[in-house]
């Protein structure tokens, strides 16, 4: 319904290219990665080594089906050993660069949002699991992955920390330290139910502690934080979040599809 073509891959493929991959070059991937992180907690050299792998085989994957956004069942890959690391570093690196997309869950709304953040607004996205604080008037969008240049590839970058992904405390995550005091806009689109949910907040913070995903962004919603809870589960608990107040052309995209539009707050 927007233009989309989806190709499935298996695990087999993905550790094909995974094999393929030089070590020396994921190596200094891993390198500089560490390098360039705040610090690094959890994850051993090793387990941020096999996140660089990925990476690589994940962009060799794109190049050969001439594809630019990928996502999978990461974790469902990782607890059955068909995938030898997690893909949050990976996805990270991606987005950032702002030519290919990466999202966790095999979640392709989530991956269809990240593109339109892409092309409308030249900016990465983040899919979170958010959940909601009525009494602050506060949304925690969390996940184990994000950006670390939500301006822009040409834009500032936030500081990092590499951490174990938080449903097991295995691997390497990442834990970004987004920026605060910027309009945010998230939605989701459905095509099946043909419409989406949007709402915007002012992020405030970041919420440092072990509870659920390693990032963690506060905002204050914008509206009616219990009408948001409410209509919240419409299409799937995910939203993606982009910085900037663009609900108005997000809105106009929606309506080209013919999509009604629910203001959550």
């Amino acid at each position: 319904a927007l233009g989309a073509t989806v190709e499935p891959v298996s695990f087999d493929e993905i550790n094909a290219a995974y094999k393929k991959v030089r070590r020396w070059e994921a190596d200094k991937w891993a390198d500089q990665w560490i390098q360039e992180a705040q610090e690094v907690k959890e994850p051993m050299p090793e387990d941020i080594q096999n996140s660089a792998a990925i990476y690589l085989a994940m962009q060799d994957l794109l190049k050969t089906r001439g594809a630019q956004a990928i996502t999978m069942d990461c974790l469902g890959g990782f607890y059955s050993g068909k995938l030898p690391g997690y893909p949050c570093l990976g996805y990270m690196q991606m987005n950032n660069d702002g030519r290919t997309s990466g999202t966790c869950e095999a979640q392709i709304p989530d991956m269809l949002a990240m593109l339109i953040s892409r092309y409308m607004f030249g900016r990465a996205s983040f899919a979170s699991d958010p959940v909601l604080d009525t009494s602050t008037n506060q949304i925690i969008y969390a996940h184990c992955v994000a950006p670390t240049k939500m301006l822009g590839p040409d834009g500032p970058t936030n500081p990092y920390i590499i951490r174990s992904h938080a449903e097991d405390g295995k691997g390497a995550a990442i834990q970004s330290l987004l920026p605060t005091g910027y309009m945010s806009t998230s939605f989701r689109m459905s095509a099946d139910h043909k419409g989406m949910v949007i709402h915007r907040a002012k992020a405030v913070g970041n919420v440092d502690e072990p509870k659920a995903c390693r990032t963690k962004l506060a905002a204050e919603v914008v509206g009616d934080i219990e009408r948001l809870f409410y209509e919240w589960d419409r299409f799937s608990w995910h939203r993606l979040t982009v910085y900037g107040d663009v609900q108005e052309p997000l809105e106009e995209l929606a309506r080209a599809f013919n999509m009604e539009i629910i203001r959550e707050a």
